[in-house]
């Protein structure tokens, strides 16, 4: 339980890392009312979300920061399981990883998305169990 509160950690962190540099990026807003909140689960499965890259990913998520969210914690998942790996319960960790990712993904938004989720889940990540 506690391994899946810090992988939980680590995604929130890796978004919450990469977001201020994409937000600077939008421009302002119409003033509108607000949308109602949307939980971020994803519509993607981990098999949909595999092959995408960064570019596709964000397209597949609808541009929308919780849905990208979603897709990230969904290939971290697959990534610590495929590696029997747990992510520290530190926000220096997932931030981290997250400023990896956005980095990554920024430099080549036709990369893998997985690759670079992979990569920096590894790089922050601690083998699982004694």
């Amino acid at each position: 339980m506690i391994a899946r509160i810090g992988q939980l950690s680590l995604v929130v962190a890796i978004l919450a890392a990469a977001a201020p540099d994409a937000r600077e990026q939008r421009p302002a807003p119409a003033v509108r009312p607000a949308p109602a909140p949307r939980p971020a689960k994803s519509t993607l499965k981990a098999e949909q979300a595999l092959p995408l890259t960064c570019a596709q990913a964000w397209i597949a998520s609808g541009k929308r920061y919780p849905d990208m969210f979603a897709v990230v914690t969904t290939l971290a998942k697959v990534s610590l399981a495929n590696r029997d790996l747990t992510l520290p319960n530190t926000r220096e960790a997932g931030l981290e990883a997250g400023k990896g990712i956005a980095d990554d993904c920024k430099a080549d938004p036709d990369a893998l998305l997985f690759a670079i989720v992979d990569k920096h889940v590894r790089r922050v990540a601690a083998p699982s169990g004694p």
